[in-house]
């Protein structure tokens, strides 16, 4: 993996994959871009759903509010 972080990914499978990669480091805008690129290049349909569904959730988790700890 550390030759593809190196490296810009030539294939939508190593986008997505460096996608998951930044997305378990927690770095989100990163994990954003690197799966719009697989989904963009993806010629599989399951790839390209797989990288949508991953942007989804990270706008699930970047939108995220635990309204208990806003209001005491």
């Amino acid at each position: 993996m550390n030759e593809s972080i190196r490296n810009t990914p030539g294939s939508p499978s190593e986008w997505y994959d460096l996608g998951v990669f930044y997305r378990k480091n927690a770095r989100f805008g990163e994990a954003m871009n690197a799966f719009r690129m697989a989904a963009e290049t993806a010629n599989d349909d399951s790839l390209r759903a797989k990288a949508l569904a991953s942007i989804e959730l990270l706008k699930e988790i970047n939108g995220f509010v635990n309204v208990d700890l806003m209001n005491p």
